[in-house]
């Protein structure tokens, strides 16, 4: 009898230890969870949630991000854009003319509808179908859809009669490594987006657009906002990766808008349109941009940047073999001494393209897409590149990390989001038509 107490109290006491040790468990995985370490946590919060469909477009949302996938021809993919975020496309609208009063980008609406439909007209008919579309079912007229898409342009125009724009010279930073720099593994792009503060109120309407096209065109997408048909980067199911910065620095003060077609719109048809990066290559070379820009592109094993001005193109490599740094000012040889800066605004771009290249040969070997991600969360006081939200110079909006040879984007809005997956791969399709 005593030898049975004796046994269930041995027992008692090992459940015991067992329970305590379990719970010690569960609170070390909720703390690691709580650290962002927990990868059931952080794949849960990437996963594609379909919310809406119309027709053969789908919308999702991956987070606090939208990802809309359409499919089928470019008028029935522009009425599943318009109705599947008709409500997203008039709070960009609204909000766009909010902030351009506000902080006296224009004086006048009409300033802006004006500039808008000049270049919107300038689309190929391909985008003008799809612009058709997302009239047809959204609720906006031809001319507020324009403005959605053309306000960015507007703010790097200032021709005559055009209120000064807010001092911001930090536009943009963009970084590739591969060989050495990624320890033989899959090439990654990093990509900042930075611009003035205000377009932080623009953050609620980013969405990744996805188009899969049925006359034959690649599948791709672009990070925009809502609305918008072309964007300042996009990705295609090849593996290329689009992204352009601010040149206005280079020294050309040619302005072409409203004459040649605008460059927005230019990135998403080179890559619906290019299936290598031999194919892109030529297309940027053959194009006449109406804005000075750095183009960086990517593809699946290397990357280029293309420095282009209103009447030149030149190409270049790395800064190393299995890296490449593209900012804002242009590092090719034959362009012509640029002017004087007094806003110090190619000392700013140096100032990141040096950080970025120390960044890159301090984790040489180590870089991965993860590795990215902390490189652009280093702010430029520090040592890395992006800016602060009180930097003078301008705003880090979004950043994002690519790589293209797994079709994977992760995305970072600042005090909105933080990084987030989209497999691309996962929306890339062939679609039938549709609405």
């Amino acid at each position: 009898m005593k030898r049975t107490r004796r046994t269930k109290n041995a027992r008692s006491i090992g459940l015991a230890r067992v329970s305590k040790l379990i719970l010690q468990v569960l609170v070390l995985l909720s703390f690691l969870c709580l650290q962002g370490s927990c990868s059931d946590t952080q794949a849960a919060s990437e996963k594609l949630e379909s919310v809406a469909s119309f027709g053969n477009g789908v919308l999702y949302h991956v987070g606090r991000i939208k990802a809309i996938q359409l499919n089928g021809t470019y008028k029935q993919m522009g009425r599943q854009y318009g109705r599947l975020l008709s409500a997203d496309m008039r709070g960009m609208y609204n909000e766009i003319i909010n902030q351009y009063t506000v902080n006296k980008i224009i004086s006048s609406r009409s300033q802006l509808d004006d500039f808008s439909k000049n270049l919107f007209q300038l689309y190929p008919q391909r985008f003008q179908s799809l612009a058709q579309g997302i009239s047809e079912t959204s609720g906006l007229k031809l001319a507020e859809l324009a403005t959605i898409n053309e306000f960015f342009d507007y703010i790097l125009y200032r021709g005559p009669g055009t209120p000064a724009a807010p001092e911001s010279k930090a536009h943009c930073s963009g970084i590739a490594v591969w060989g050495d720099y990624t320890g033989q593994g899959p090439l990654v792009m990093g990509r900042n987006f930075d611009f003035p503060n205000f377009y932080k109120k623009f953050d609620p309407y980013l969405v990744v657009v996805v188009f899969n096209p049925t006359d034959g065109s690649r599948p791709s997408a672009i990070l925009a906002y809502a609305g918008q048909i072309g964007a300042v980067q996009a990705f295609n199911d090849a593996g290329l990766v689009i992204e352009n910065n601010d040149g206005s620095n280079s020294g050309d003060k040619a302005r072409f808008f409203g004459q040649r077609i605008p460059f927005l719109i230019k990135g998403l048809e080179m890559s619906l349109d290019c299936s290598s990066l031999d194919g892109l290559d030529a297309a940027m070379k053959s194009y006449r941009i109406q804005y000075p820009l750095l183009f960086n592109v990517a593809g699946p094993d290397r990357a280029y940047c293309y420095e282009m001005t209103t009447y030149d193109v030149k190409r270049r490599g790395g800064e190393q073999d299995g890296l490449l740094v593209g900012v804002n000012h242009f590092l090719s040889p034959g362009w012509p001494t640029p002017p004087p800066d007094p806003q110090s605004y190619t000392e700013d771009s140096k100032l990141r393209h040096h950080n970025l290249v120390r960044l890159a040969e301090k984790f040489k070997g180590k870089i991965d897409a993860g590795q990215m991600m902390a490189i652009l969360d280093i702010p430029k006081e520090s040592g890395g590149p992006t800016p602060s939200d009180t930097n003078p110079l301008g705003a880090n909006i979004y950043r994002f990390v690519a790589v293209p040879k797994q079709l994977k984007l992760w995305i970072k809005v600042p005090d909105y989001m933080d990084w987030t997956r989209i497999d691309l791969d996962q929306l890339f399709h062939s679609g039938n038509a549709g609405q």
